[in-house]
């Protein structure tokens, strides 16, 4: 009976030894979206198995990759390279033991994190990973190594169980504006923008980080802009926001739209693709051309809307579901008060030099004689520098003269020539290049005050203002 008992205890043990259970552990790392855009060194402790001891073993312990990277298993952007995995161990059954501790790149080359200098206990091992993330444009979606931890025992074979792990980097879905949207400014101050074709224009830089494809669109509040100002005006402007057009400057996709209340995509519905280390600016261009800032931005003021940016995953892209941010801002565009009085022609000759100029009087007519610009009502007056027309120590006085328009203009009146500013134009509404069709004329019924005056050229300065001096 005995060796039965010992035969089958035999025959218990054998068949044990047959068998053998491979065990392989899941380690997740959920790399946060905040190292992703500081692109910085992202750390966590992990464990990988127990470590059995034995009697008189000094172990080491040494890590590699089954794999030649990590994989995309879900969503991403082709495979990340393993040495963005940095491994070094931490402690042993919850123990900092004695011996020399390496941080190592991981390869697919087995290396020592650990080489005791004394026997270690039994436990369970932590390491820590320091994942380094400026090296790699990150992707949502999930990438996968296979690691494999070796502590060769005294016979051989390893101490350490389960000895295989699976390494998930989970890379989040994420779309963030770094910068706000604020107020967009379009500076109206110079008169050159109204003759331009182009206009004028101004830009508005957004950072970006994200994970996933984006479409970045646009939409205002209102229709129309609201207008406020502190200078004259004659009627309150109605500008539609569609006097404005916008687009991305540099972005080969872009999609140019006018501003309007509806959204608008600025680029294809695909969207923008994951920009390298996962940071882009885009550039919002806002322009207004010559006609539509003649036809919506004459009066000097600040003309404002709300906008709304909004960057959208498209559907199509890992993961399922929607995932939208959002900037909330203005575009203002502040015209200045401006004005400008060209004379076209600046000398002006009436001649008298037969019986009939004196009978009849003289008529000057001086077509587009003076251009005008302004972005406020506006009033025009007319002066000389001078007391009289002078020759001389001889003279004639200025009121001989009158200034007019010409037939055919309107919007003036004929005043006669003083030293003191008579107004041709009253509260005329803003405007950009007007044209002046003037008549000079001393008409028969001043003619006498040029009889027995010696013969010569009587002179004076005159002088066209927005403003009475």
């Amino acid at each position: 009976m005995q060796k039965k008992k010992l035969h089958i205890k035999s025959a218990l043990t054998l068949a044990a030894s047959l068998y053998t259970i491979h065990v392989q552990a899941q380690i997740n790392v959920n790399l946060p979206a905040a190292n992703i855009t500081a692109r910085t060194d992202y750390q966590q402790n992990f464990t990988s198995g127990t470590y059995t001891s034995a009697l008189g073993l000094l172990p080491t312990i040494g890590v590699k990759s089954n794999t030649a990277n990590f994989s995309n298993t879900l969503g991403g952007n082709g495979p990340a390279p393993l040495n963005l995995a940095h491994i070094k161990l931490v402690s042993i059954n919850n123990l900092t033991v004695l011996g020399t501790f390496t941080e190592i790149a991981l390869s697919t080359t087995n290396q020592n994190i650990f080489a005791a200098v004394a026997s270690v206990a039994s436990g369970t091992v932590l390491n820590n990973l320091r994942l380094a993330t400026a090296g790699f444009t990150w992707v949502a979606g999930t990438y996968t190594a296979e690691l494999f931890f070796l502590a060769p025992g005294l016979l051989g074979g390893n101490v350490i169980t389960p000895a295989t792990h699976t390494m998930n980097i989970i890379v989040p879905s994420f779309i963030t504006p770094l910068t706000t949207a604020g107020t967009t400014s379009i500076l109206v101050n110079n008169l050159s923008f109204y003759r331009t074709p182009a206009g004028i224009s101004s830009s508005k830089a957004i950072n970006l980080t994200n994970t996933v494809n984006y479409r970045p669109s646009l939409q205002t509040g209102n229709s129309n802009f609201s207008f406020s100002t502190t200078l004259p005006y004659n009627s309150l402007p109605v500008t539609p926001v569609s006097s404005v057009a916008t687009t991305l400057t540099a972005i080969p996709t872009a999609t140019p739209i006018t501003l309007s209340t509806t959204v608008q995509g600025l680029t294809p519905a695909a969207g923008l693709a994951v920009p390298t280390n996962n940071s882009q600016t885009l550039n919002y261009a806002f322009s207004i051309d010559a006609t539509k800032l003649k036809a919506g931005f004459l009066q000097a003021g600040t003309y404002s809307v709300p906008i709304t940016y909004t960057w959208n995953k498209p559907t199509a892209t890992y993961p399922t579901g929607t995932l939208q941010a959002q900037g909330v801002g203005s575009l203002e565009v502040v015209v200045s008060d401006l004005s400008e009085i060209i004379a076209n022609q600046s000398t002006v000759n009436l001649t008298f030099s037969t019986a009939s100029h004196y009978q009849n009087g003289v008529n000057q007519d001086m077509p587009a004689h003076l251009k005008l610009s302004k972005t406020t009502p506006y009033n025009v007056y007319v002066r000389a520098t001078s007391a009289n027309f002078a020759s001389g120590v001889n003279s004639v006085p200025l009121n001989v003269m009158r200034i007019g328009p010409m037939p055919g203009q309107t919007g003036m009146q004929t005043v006669t020539l003083s030293a003191t500013a008579q107004q041709l134009i009253n509260g005329a509404d803003p405007v950009i290049d007007r044209s002046l069709n003037i008549r000079y004329s001393i008409p028969a019924s001043e003619t006498s005050k040029l009889l027995n005056k010696p013969a010569g050229t009587y002179t004076t300065n005159i002088i066209f203002s927005f403003v009475a001096p």
